[in-house]
């Protein structure tokens, strides 16, 4: 019975997060914010009608805004959020497709030597490291569902996930920096 639980809640969260991504580009390309905020409220119901099935903290999880900008020199955008270890691990797991400015900003509990991999992601991505006072220190391609563990070269804080191919479209390379704007778990740097 708990594994079936556990795979719903994963279910859950996955389709919940597909749904507020898709929510997020249809708003940046149509400027629908009304939209957005509608159907943001149909998934945080789905949530409250979900919840005898959930624990408080499965609740928690679901129901956090997971969104935070980024600036770039010249690019201003917003992506997911994942700081926490539930967050991390799903990532962008089970996504079929990424809007064209769409990716996902993680953040490690502590400076370490970043490693991520693909497990269940179908998404070709592009994985920039990002040290605590905001310098990219790699740029790597991830393949999907590959389960070789991609490792930064120096220690990092940050790690985003974006399309493949992004960076290179928006000339962003190694050394540039990023400006993260929200809550961090460490001040925000610029």
């Amino acid at each position: 019975m708990k594994n079936n639980l556990y795979s719903n809640v994963i279910g859950l969260v996955a389709i919940i997060v597909i749904s507020l991504f898709s929510v997020q580009a249809l708003a940046q390309k149509s400027n629908t914010t009304d939209l957005a905020k509608h159907i943001k409220a149909d998934v945080k119901q789905v949530i409250m009608d979900a919840r005898d099935e959930l624990t408080e903290d499965e609740l928690a999880l679901l129901m956090d805004d997971s969104n935070i900008n980024i600036v770039f020199a010249n690019i201003s955008l917003q992506v997911e959020f994942a700081d926490s270890f539930e967050e991390r691990a799903l990532g962008l797991m089970y996504r079929k497709d990424l809007c064209e400015d769409c990716g996902m900003l993680f953040q490690f509990d502590d400076e370490r030597i970043g490693s991520i991999w693909m497990k269940n992601t179908f998404v070709p991505l592009d994985l920039a490291y990002i040290t605590v006072d905001g310098y990219i220190v790699d740029i790597k391609q991830l393949k999907p569902h590959d389960l070789t563990s991609v490792k930064s070269s120096k220690p990092v804080l940050y790690a985003l996930e974006m399309n493949q191919g992004w960076f290179a479209k928006n000339v962003i390379r190694v050394g540039d920096k990023i400006s993260i704007e929200g809550r961090v778990k460490h001040p925000s740097f610029k």
